[in-house]
């Protein structure tokens, strides 16, 4: 099973936010499907916004990278 995060930067409305990130990541599972042949069933989205950052939205980069996608692979 494939578990895909959608995560963004703090930029912006927070309900927006969580829809931004869960359009990147059913695009990665659309990709996934498509591309790969990944059966649908086994791809789990979720969509954590700016909740989650890895990086300081105060930055330019640190934005960069809390706008990302995170694939797991849970087995």
């Amino acid at each position: 099973f494939i578990e895909i995060e959608g995560h963004t930067d703090n930029v912006g409305d927070k309900e927006i936010n969580y829809k931004i990130g869960l359009e990147r990541a059913e695009n990665v599972k659309r990709y996934l499907y498509e591309t790969h042949q990944v059966p649908l069933h086994k791809i789990n989205v979720i969509s954590y916004g700016e909740d989650k950052p890895v990086g300081d939205n105060k930055t330019k980069d640190g934005r960069a990278q809390n706008r990302r996608v995170v694939i797991k692979v849970l087995a």
